[in-house]
């Protein structure tokens, strides 16, 4: 049986979770495609700090930040849907992203993988050549299908 106490402590909880999902859910495609490199920029951060030596090299802390950017390359990738073209708000995509299927799923599927091989990762080796196979897979993307910020 549950107690009635519980149920009070759980119910801030959950109206807090009901809460963001409507939130999540009113937002649209470019949106949503911008939290996801959000997302995707933290975790290269936590990369960064590691190659700089800020943070020490541990392969939990890669896993979990490997996990989180391949979640929010998903997310994002997953946005980049017709009519999303152009904003509000301001989208930075370039229109060979919808020209180009072929060549936007390639460097896709290039950017999923070098996340995979940094999760991989066992050693501070293996994450050094990691992040830079990263790094070109994100410019791969970038370089082609993203106009800079002005």
């Amino acid at each position: 049986m549950v107690k009635p106490a519980t149920i009070l402590k759980t119910m801030p909880v959950l109206a807090v979770l009901a809460g963001l999902g409507a939130t999540f859910a009113l937002a649209g495609p470019i949106e949503d495609r911008q939290a996801g490199m959000k997302q995707v920029g933290k975790a290269m951060g936590a990369f960064a700090g590691i190659a700089k030596g800020e943070a020490p090299y541990d392969a939990a802390v890669v896993k979990t930040n490997a996990d989180a950017m391949l979640a929010g390359m998903k997310q994002a990738f997953a946005n980049f849907t017709p009519g999303s073209e152009k904003g509000p708000p301001e989208t930075y995509a370039k229109a060979e992203i919808w020209s180009d299927p072929e060549g936007v799923k390639a460097a896709e599927d290039v950017a999923l993988k070098a996340v995979e091989a940094m999760a991989a990762t066992t050693d501070e080796a293996g994450f050094k050549t990691a992040l830079a196979g990263l790094g070109e897979s994100c410019k791969g993307c970038h370089t082609k299908y993203r106009r800079p910020k002005e």
